[in-house]
């Protein structure tokens, strides 16, 4: 069993390591040192159909997740093109700028890391300095782009931020667009 030291990692990246052993083989173990971590690898695990042993001793708090094959196949790649995301911010939420850069920073990763593919990411006001300004952003948007995910920036926002020039993936888009992508026929709208 492949056993993975994720103490000390920021969330997600101990789910985003497990997830990746998991595609690799039908069991494995993770450690990690705090509660937040072993709660979120116990939910990936139970929510994607692993038996999850947790064993705490003196390494920290030890996960063992091993696939119930009969029930899912955790390769098995969904794909959901009915979703569309419109990021109004390069900060996720209200508070601390700097808490909300980083969790913008961890959402962007862990939608990269998902199984599960959405149609559109839009990027209005302030948003769209993450695909202009924000180079570990704009790396992990790349990354997006080549799962499919097609990727729009307000024109209007990036004319008003001085910063259509600096547009880095994706492509410009207007308001009507944006909407007709948001109220197409059965999409899911997620709005941050």
């Amino acid at each position: 069993m492949k056993k993975i030291d994720a103490r000390g990692l920021e969330c997600p990246k101990p789910v985003i390591l497990i997830k990746k052993a998991l595609e690799e083989a039908d069991e494995a173990s993770i450690v990690v040192d705090n509660q937040v971590a072993r709660d979120n690898v116990k939910r990936f695990g139970e929510n994607n159909s692993c038996q999850v042993v947790i064993i705490e001793n003196y390494e920290g708090i030890e996960l063992q997740l091993r696939k119930n094959i009969a029930d899912i196949d955790v390769n098995n790649t969904q794909i959901i093109e009915d979703v569309a995301v419109l990021i109004k911010s390069n900060e996720f939420g209200q508070g601390d700028p700097k808490l909300g850069a980083i969790l913008m920073k961890s959402f962007l990763v862990s939608l990269l890391e998902s199984n599960k593919k959405i149609k559109n990411l839009i990027f209005m006001n302030k948003g769209v300095y993450l695909t202009t300004d924000n180079l570990e952003a704009i790396e992990i948007l790349k990354e997006i782009e080549k799962k499919g995910t097609s990727i729009f920036s307000c024109g209007t926002c990036l004319d008003f931020y001085e910063l259509k020039a600096e547009l880095k993936v994706g492509q410009i888009t207007n308001m009507y667009s944006a909407v007709d992508a948001l109220v197409e026929n059965g999409v899911k709208v997620i709005s941050i």
